[in-house]
């Protein structure tokens, strides 16, 4: 898995957390650097190297922490090669599965409660691994730790619920008809989750439909935090916008935004952005990737909204939060409240899938 894959850092600080630390075969008892520059890194500090290709650490017992200018600080186990692209680090680290989900779990669900909703994402997590373990097969590793795949920020930020869930669910995954389910999962669903094909353009999963989140005007992911937003959109802000993501030509001016198409859930499926001299089409995922990665992705939390035109800007009324395919996450928080266990959330979310241990 790749460490720190969405910064672009040129040396970090390493600091032996308890129990052995090896840099290649010799001990690192202290503090050190690791710095790349260009093709190559070298280590200064507790132990010095020469520039090479690679560094490779190798910790045990609690591990080694991570550390440097505009790197949070996290604690890691197991093999971490170091190399460079470019003069910026690229850090690996091969790590356990069942260490990596806790991590993963307590990254994915850390503002949940219940321990049923705790274990329901420790096996959408572990089935999620084993489908996508070739994300980044190309770049020489598995997986990335954003939540391009799944965020993971090291040892240190796993808690104890989301260790006992991943011992209580050990090698649990979810199966449809023989093969690994795609389980997908999002914060939350807003009341329905999604129909996946209305969301990307994959093939059709028939566990990947849009199912109710309870009963009506009473959701299961209700207590979600911002469960409800609005946004408003100024045109002057839509047009940079539009140009920065291409949407739009730098001659352009974007005058109106409405929904033309609307998937199974009531989610806008596709938009119509309007300027001056024409209309663009385009699909709400890209509109919702588009605006979160150049506004924020608090900007527009989902594509369950209603679009309200006004003279000077468009008013965007939501609610929930992420694509919505799925397993609501604060959807399971709310089964695990009203008594429902891991299997019959799963089954829920994943209807016509079961549990097998691999």
């Amino acid at each position: 898995m790749r460490l720190y894959s969405l910064h672009k850092a040129a040396a970090v600080d390493l600091e032996p957390g308890g129990g052995q630390v090896f840099a290649g075969e010799r001990v690192l008892a202290g503090r050190a650097r690791i710095t790349a520059k260009g093709a190559v890194v070298s280590m200064d500090g507790g132990l010095k190297t020469a520039a090479a290709k690679h560094i490779t650490i190798s910790a045990y017992g609690t591990g080694i922490w991570l550390s440097g200018k505009g790197l949070p600080r996290r604690l890691y186990r197991g093999k971490l090669v170091f190399s460079a692209e470019r003069g910026r680090l690229k850090i690996i680290n091969t790590v356990e599965l069942e260490i990596y989900l806790a991590g993963v779990v307590s990254g994915e669900a850390g503002d949940l409660s219940q321990s049923e909703a705790y274990k329901a994402q420790a096996v959408a997590a572990r089935t999620y691994t084993v489908t996508h373990m070739n994300n980044h097969s190309r770049e020489g590793y598995n997986m990335c730790d954003s939540t391009h795949c799944q965020l993971y920020t090291g040892l240190g930020t796993i808690s104890a619920k989301a260790r006992e869930a991943s011992d209580a669910t050990r090698g649990e995954l979810l199966f449809y008809k023989g093969r690994p389910a795609s389980t997908f999962y999002h914060s939350a669903c807003g009341g329905r989750t999604e129909t996946m094909t209305h969301v990307w353009p994959y093939e059709h999963k028939p566990y990947l439909i849009s199912v109710r989140d309870g009963p009506p005007g009473a959701p299961y992911c209700a207590p979600a935090t911002g469960f409800f937003w609005k946004t408003k959109i100024y045109f002057t802000g839509l047009t940079r916008l539009a140009r920065a993501a291409g949407w739009i030509t730098a001659g352009e001016e974007a005058r109106g935004l409405r929904i033309s198409a609307w998937g199974t859930s009531g989610r806008a499926a596709e938009l119509e952005l309007y300027t001056r001299s024409r209309r663009v089409t385009l699909s709400a995922t890209d509109f919702y990737h588009g605006i979160g990665r150049r506004a924020g992705w608090k900007a527009i939390r989902s594509s369950f909204y209603k679009i309200y035109q006004n003279k000077d800007h468009v008013l965007l009324e939501g609610k929930g939060s992420g694509h919505g395919v799925g397993m609501c996450q604060w959807g399971a928080e709310g089964m695990g409240r009203k008594g429902y266990n891991y299997r019959e959330i799963l089954q829920h979310y994943y209807p016509g899938t079961e549990i097998y241990n691999d």
